[in-house]
């Protein structure tokens, strides 16, 4: 077995990614290589979710899966979520764990390998006070032109159905001069789309004295970086949403025409019951400011179905209010009864079979309510960022619509990758590269389009 190689599993969101991405860059830079066959690596890192019930039973599995499989030898080191809410259980209950990991304190990783190599089963679970992550290069793992940029980390929202400031800590903004170095890095490293991640992005920097207005300030710095074409912002929120954000979105090129708000619900008795903030009709005005700033701008969102007291009217409330906002994607979660959050002791839970049911009927509405709303997008000429080219089955509609046997796969500013779909046109332009596309068509997720123009940059 070779001697210092280390094989990655990374379950969860994006955030999780880049702490995997980090760990990879740190542990490259010490001398480790990486192998995808658990079989060939002298240590294994299992970088977990623990966000609801199904996250954890898929980091509870995997982990099994790998103490099973574990060669004499060989370290298995459990990072993450999960380790940072169970990690004195998880070493009880699996022995073949050689090391625990925090949320904070990915950034050791190495002395945790060197350390469980020496038989002394280490665990860090404390949180580091300043999230700079300035161990750079990471190893991105992204498509070459796309780079997740986390910008803070932890959460102070006392959002009752959320477990997340548990396992994250307290909001930590990262500094401005620690972001635009790894941004500078990961353009330098041929991405050209920036995708700026944290619990609460839009709070970034109000923990460092930005009143308001500081994502719009650093978005500005951000978009002076040369060869940098996209800048995308997830996971914003509705009450950090200042005037500033919105006036930098609409009037900064680089910057994604594209909204990304979780709401969880639109009725204010659920809202409450949530600790979240405004409601419904609220969060419809804040839609229709951006688009009416922001013209051409894309909306998402998500919901969380069943939370305890939710009743008929509620749902029906959700259901309007969906028809009403016009989402261009939007999807649903089962709430999950998570013990340690003020949720899971509320009167009135959901039974598992209802909230099924409710889930059906919501996403039907969201997907009728989109495709009305994506279907005004056809017709538009959009650049599309090339991701992909794929061979199409013999009896594939898009093969008989577009008259080929391969397509070209990309993305506009109106699709996050991993959620929001694709757009297929027929091309063999270079992977990374942009191209002006016209949308022909709209499926159930994805869009249809034909090349206009060669491509207009190429990435590194």
């Amino acid at each position: 077995m070779p001697k210092d190689t280390v094989a990655f599993v990374s379950l969860g969101c994006a955030k999780n990614l880049v702490d995997s991405e980090a760990m990879l860059g740190a542990l490259g830079s010490a001398g480790w290589e990486l192998v995808t066959e658990p079989s060939e690596a002298s240590a294994v890192v299992i970088n977990t979710c623990a966000f609801i019930d199904p996250a954890k039973a898929e980091s509870t599995e995997t982990i099994l899966a790998h103490a099973q499989q574990k060669k004499p030898g060989q370290q298995l080191i459990v990072a993450g979520c999960l380790s940072q809410r169970f990690g004195e259980q998880l070493r009880e209950l699996i022995p073949e764990i050689d090391g625990i990991v925090g949320t904070g304190a990915y950034a050791g990783i190495v002395d945790v390998l060197r350390e469980a190599r020496a038989g002394h089963q280490p665990t860090r679970l404390q949180f580091d006070a300043e999230p700079e992550h300035d161990f750079l290069p990471r190893f991105v793992t992204t498509p070459s032109a796309t780079a997740y940029l986390k910008i803070a980390e932890g959460c102070d929202h006392p959002c009752t159905f959320c477990i997340i400031p548990q396992l994250r800590g307290k909001f930590r903004s990262r500094s401005e001069e620690s972001i635009l170095a790894e941004a500078r890095a990961l353009v330098a490293g041929g991405a050209r789309e920036l995708i700026l991640i944290a619990q609460d992005t839009s709070m970034w920097g109000r923990d460092r004295g930005h009143r308001r207005g500081g994502l719009a300030q650093l978005l500005e710095k951000l978009a002076e970086i040369d060869e940098l074409v996209w800048i995308r912002l997830l996971y914003l929120y509705p009450a950090t949403v200042d005037s500033e954000l919105i006036a930098a979105m609409a009037n900064i090129p680089k910057v994604c025409a594209y909204l990304d708000m979780p709401l969880q619900h639109a009725h204010p008795e659920i809202l409450r019951a949530m600790l979240r903030p405004s409601n419904g009709e609220r969060n419809l005005e804040i839609i229709r400011e951006m688009r009416e700033a922001i013209p051409r701008l894309t909306v998402r969102s998500t919901f969380i179905v069943g939370f305890p007291g939710e009743r008929e009217e509620h749902v029906a409330y959700l259901e309007a209010w969906l028809k009403a906002a016009e989402l261009d994607r939007v999807g649903f979660f089962g709430y999950s009864q998570e013990e340690g959050t003020p949720g899971a002791e509320l009167p009135d839970q959901v039974a598992a079979k209802e909230i099924r049911r409710r889930l059906i009927r919501l996403r039907e509405a969201g997907r009728l309510a989109s495709q009305e709303t994506r279907q005004r997008r056809v017709g538009q000429m959009v650049k599309v960022l090339v991701e992909d080219r794929r061979a199409l089955r013999r009896n594939s509609p898009l093969r008989e619509l577009l008259g080929v046997s391969q397509v070209s796969v990309g993305r506009s500013e109106g699709e996050a990758p991993g959620v929001d779909g694709d757009i297929y046109f027929a091309s063999e332009a270079p992977i990374g590269s942009f191209v002006e596309v016209l949308l022909t068509q709209t499926t159930a997720f994805d869009f249809v389009g034909q090349l206009v123009e060669t491509p207009v940059l190429a990435a590194a």
